[in-house]
């Protein structure tokens, strides 16, 4: 088997008895010829990546729009405000992070979770965006939300991150010009799969559109968890598995 790392798929079609493979190298494109393939990239790429493909399968393909999320970091110098307030997470829906929470207590190898709460600390805040009450769906709101991420500056978490953990954790002594040691902001536009949401899609989703995507074509399968309609790697090997059984059967 010949790896090809650091190669960008940019054009994927069947030519008679092979597949033809467009990718970028270093810069340069490069074509390969294989006896198959195997789609396993977001469903929503896909199109613009086969698009010989059937109409009715690349819509369905489309439809696959990944929810942004944003997982912070918050390193307290310690959590006596959280003691204080007798409190380990705060669910908060109609705040810019819906879950603040203190991490979970794992010692791993030499790493022991903090025990005293004057030891430092990690928070964990969860932010989903969108464009809540706005009468859209989910889809067109996970690309309002991806639209707002590129657009965000550290800075403007910063600012948010303060303020919400001043308002909850003030009350219990919580200062955050004093108290936070360290911020990390991971942000990920294509966070996880589109899950099928009944209030906005058909109950028979998982049927009409899911399966549909997924479909072989000639010598061209696909896998990936959207395939599985969830973001789970049990699902991911799960899919793999399936398409290259189509190919090989």
């Amino acid at each position: 088997m010949r790896i090809r790392l650091q190669s960008t798929a940019i054009d994927v079609r069947q030519r008679g008895d092979v597949v033809s493979v467009g990718y970028v190298n270093a810069g340069a494109a490069h074509r390969v010829a294989a006896k198959h393939a195997v789609l396993a990239c977001f469903h929503m790429m896909i199109p613009y990546l086969a698009p010989d493909l059937p109409m009715a399968q690349r819509e369905a393909l489309a439809r696959n729009v990944k929810t942004p999320l944003v997982y912070t970091n918050v390193v307290g110098n310690n959590w006596q405000p959280w003691v204080a307030l007798k409190v380990s997470d705060i669910a908060s829906p109609t705040g810019f992070f819906s879950h603040v929470a203190l991490d979970f207590p794992v010692d791993l190898g030499g790493y022991r979770h903090p025990r005293d709460p004057a030891e430092p600390i990690v928070l964990h805040l969860v932010h989903v965006p969108g464009a809540p009450n706005s009468g859209l769906d989910a889809r067109a709101q996970f690309h309002i939300g991806q639209a707002k991420l590129l657009a965000m500056t550290f800075a403007d978490f910063e600012m948010r991150i303060r303020d919400q953990l001043d308002r909850m954790l003030g009350p219990g002594g919580f200062a955050s010009a004093r108290d936070i040691a360290a911020i990390t902001v991971n942000r990920w536009p294509h966070g996880y799969g589109y899950v099928g949401n009944s209030l906005f899609d058909p109950d028979d989703y998982d049927e009409r559109v899911v399966k549909l995507a997924r479909q072989p074509f000639g010598r061209i399968a696909i896998a990936n968890s959207d395939a599985g309609g969830d973001a789970y790697a049990h699902l991911a090997i799960a899919e793999a598995a399936r398409a290259v059984q189509e190919l090989v059967t």
